[in-house]
């Protein structure tokens, strides 16, 4: 695959989303459930395991390993070039998405795709990616996970 190189990801956000993850209500929402329900139960959990452990130092990892995925699913994007034209590489990109567990959701003009995981509850309309095809360059925006996941595949 000398033919084909593939870019970094990058963020594709401004700067303030640091300090707002949150993109949707469906995101608040799951993160609402997830911190409201499912952080105290690990939390007694690792407190039955271990009733000697200080207190903080069980609650503040839990919180704090509750709050990481929203980073996780800030917007990023990355370009895979192509010496030949790029439709020609869309195929193999395609395979990898759905390897990945994404299925086609969208299929608009040739140079536009929409591909989104299988249908869960808890799914974010955030966690699309979006392949646009060019003549020499396919662009993949999407989740910062899922594109280094991408990524890490496709090289």
């Amino acid at each position: 695959m000398k033919s084909v190189s593939l870019s970094r990801v990058v963020r594709a956000h401004d700067s303030y989303r640091f300090f707002c993850p949150i993109q949707s209500w469906s995101q608040l929402l799951s993160l609402a459930l997830t911190l409201g329900l499912g952080l105290p139960l690990i939390a007694m959990l690792l407190m039955l395991l271990d009733p000697t452990a200080p207190l903080g130092y069980i609650v503040v990892p839990v919180a704090v390993g509750g709050v990481v995925p929203m980073f996780v699913a800030l917007p990023a994007r990355f370009e895979v070039m192509t010496r030949f034209h790029a439709q020609h590489f869309a195929g193999t990109l395609d395979r990898t998405l759905v390897s990945m567990g994404y299925v086609l959701c969208a299929e608009g003009p040739q140079q536009q795709r929409c591909y989104r995981r299988q249908a869960n509850w808890l799914r974010w309309k955030e966690n699309d990616i979006a392949v646009s095809v060019r003549e020499h360059a396919i662009a993949v925006s999407g989740p910062v996970f899922a594109l280094r996941a991408l990524q890490q595949k496709l090289g």
